[in-house]
């Protein structure tokens, strides 16, 4: 839901910043088309872009208080807040609308930043106290809703979008790229957050807030960190049933809107689970699926067999290569930072039939974080046992398991069972190694490795299982940089507001007290997540296997998008950053079948796409 831009200063505001943030406002114009309004302070302005789910007609923003003390913008849902907004009218506290907004500033003058820790939603908040002369700032627990910023000199740039700071005239040189950051990329394929690829740019980080004063620098509190906390005296019978019961709620909260909502479908559990819950809850639903029709990349026949089980509309998109090529550069565009994950074009082209029918969509990212649903998690149980051997006899299975071809069988394991998980483990996705890097990488620092990013989160939970522990690095890289940014980002440029309701407080607070055989269970992942809902969905789909909008990309890059993948590499961009040789020697070694290079060469492929539209402004003529 809608999207916001401003600026805070330490002298008066002036006409150039005027124009500046009338610039970044149209340039998220896709983010709220329903209205825009601004406000123009002393030493602040904010104009905001709204998307009308909630009081359509009241709950415009920027909204300012009776008093006339506090003006917020906020871009996202708080699910609870008419229960916090019953609280306050007991309270003797009276209201002109039905917004959250309202709710919001009236707990903010009653409680200060701490009543950020009262929210439960997805959020990006702004706060303006004329009488203090203060901002603050603060975003969800999960990351769901994107918060960037920019100091510059005597005034800070905020925004709900990267591509907005185009138009900050103090960023005269334009998009720079952190080096750091690009290295680290090539790692993750996203930049961790809170920095960003291009250097002074940041990310408020997920769980913080932050107040500034005038003359301050921005310095961002944690005020969340949602742990995993395994409870092995709790029966699995007691925890199916909290699981069970706090999802229900949550997608029941996640379906207040003042206009219609329905559901993306894939082939999985999560998204069958979401929609049948909603479908009960709201019938006449619709459900949303793509496929692009290519042989074992395709879950529309599951994902019809599970509409037809609920007996729900099923709204289908058979996607083709043209769709796919032509959908390309907006995608490059929309994700502001690169995210080399091919999934983004299918988000992008079934948010944009959703679109059509509905402004709100729920989705079920999260659910594979919370109850260990990739299938790297199932390597868990047997690498922790192989790391319990004695030291010695791990350094000799390690050495051994080095020198052995990658294509025997069981290697990875070996490697995986006698390396920390602190230091081999990053997420979801490992792209290139540190060895990988150094070819393709021309400006290579030996001095930055991809652990100085997870070796502080695993500092944290040193107590818990390697499986744990995993769950804990993805939450906290891979969930904050790729899913939830394309998620919000693709479904933003078509105005529709993706819902995630696995990602709420209470499904999270059910989810942390399993244990390891809780979630790796029977032969499968997420064991007592399959097991608590498997009377609503059918039994194929019940123990289905995660696909997770599967894209030929593999496939096509031997063929249909080889030349096309060749002609980025060869343009005259990022030539300081990429080693272009090295890189076709990528593409030539995937087209031939000599390696699966599909994931390496898709990440040069979205770096050089961004420099091009980024850096060298080409975005600006699309």
């Amino acid at each position: 839901m809608c999207g916001f831009a401003g600026i805070f200063k330490d002298t008066p505001i002036i006409q150039q910043d005027i124009s500046d943030l009338r610039k970044m406002s149209d340039a998220i114009s896709h983010r709220g088309p329903d209205d825009s309004k601004e406000i123009i302070d002393t030493c602040c302005a904010m104009a905001f872009r709204r998307l009308s789910i909630i009081d359509l007609e009241k709950g415009v923003q920027p909204f300012t208080d009776k008093e006339n003390r506090f003006t917020g913008i906020f871009n996202g849902e708080i699910y609870n807040y008419l229960d916090l907004r019953s609280e306050l009218v007991n309270k003797g506290i009276t209201f002109d609308t039905r917004s959250e907004i309202e709710t919001i500033l009236a707990l903010y003058k009653l409680d200060g930043a701490g009543f950020i820790t009262r929210l439960r939603g997805m959020f990006a908040i702004v706060i303006y106290d004329r009488q203090e002369n203060t901002l603050f700032f603060g975003r969800d627990p999960f990351g769901i809703k994107p918060f960037y910023y920019r100091e510059s000199g005597d005034r800070i740039v905020f925004s709900s979008e990267f591509k907005t700071f185009v138009h900050d005239s103090s960023m005269s040189d334009g998009y720079k790229v952190d080096k750091t950051a690009l290295q680290h990329y090539l790692t993750f394929q996203y930049v961790p957050e809170p920095n960003t690829i291009t250097p002074d740019i940041k990310v408020l980080p997920a769980g913080h807030y932050a107040l500034l004063s005038k003359g301050e620098k921005l310095k961002p509190v944690r005020y969340a960190d949602y742990r995993l906390k395994p409870n092995s005296a709790m029966s699995f019978d007691e925890k199916e049933k909290n699981l069970r019961r706090a999802l229900e709620n949550s997608v029941r909260a996640h379906m207040l809107s003042d206009v219609p909502v329905g559901s993306f479908l894939s082939s999985g559990i999560d998204s069958a689970v979401i929609t049948s819950i909603a479908s009960k809850l709201c019938p006449g639903i619709k459900a949303f699926t793509i496929s692009f029709g290519v042989k074992d990349y395709s879950e529309m026949e599951d994902a019809c067999e599970i509409a037809d089980h609920l007996d729900i509309e099923h709204i289908k998109r058979i996607a083709t290569f043209e769709d796919f090529i032509n959908a390309y550069d907006k995608v490059m565009y929309h994700l502001d930072s690169p995210v080399a994950d091919p999934s983004v074009v299918a988000i992008y082209l079934i948010c944009e039939q959703a679109a059509k029918h509905v402004k709100v969509v729920l989705s079920g990212e999260g659910s594979d974080e919370l109850f260990a649903g990739y299938r790297v998690y199932g390597t868990s149980q047997s690498a922790q046992k192989i790391f319990a051997l004695p030291k010695p006899v791990k350094s000799v299975i390690n050495a051994a398991a080095r020198i052995l071809p990658d294509f025997v069988k069981g290697k990875q394991l070996l490697l995986r069972g006698t390396t920390p998980v602190e230091d081999r483990f990053v997420g979801n996705a490992f792209i290139f190694d540190e060895s990988k890097k150094q070819k393709i990488y021309k400006c290579y620092n030996p001095d930055v490795h991809f652990t100085q990013i997870t070796h502080p989160i695993y500092d944290k939970v040193q107590n818990l299982s390697m499986l744990s522990k995993m769950q804990y690095c993805d939450i906290n890289t891979w969930l904050k940089g790729d899913i939830l940014v394309k998620g919000d980002r693709m479904s933003m440029a078509h105005s529709l507001e993706a819902r995630v309701p696995f990602l709420d407080r209470e499904v999270f607070e059910a989810a942390s007290v399993l244990c390891d055989s809780d979630k790796l269970s029977h032969g499968t992942t997420k064991y007592i997540f399959r097991h608590a809902f498997r009377d609503i969905v059918n039994e194929q789909t019940f123990m289905r296997a995660k696909k997770g909008y599967p894209v030929p990309v593999r496939v096509w890059l031997k063929d249909e998008l080889y030349q096309w993948a060749k002609d980025i590499i060869l343009s005259p961009y990022a030539d300081e950053f990429i080693d272009k040789n090295m890189a076709l020697k990528l593409l030539e070694d995937h087209r031939t079948g000599k390696a699966d290079n599909y994931r390496t060469v898709w990440t040069i492929l979205t770096f050089i796409s961004w420099y091009r539209l980024y850096v060298d402004k080409q975005f600006l003529h699309m």
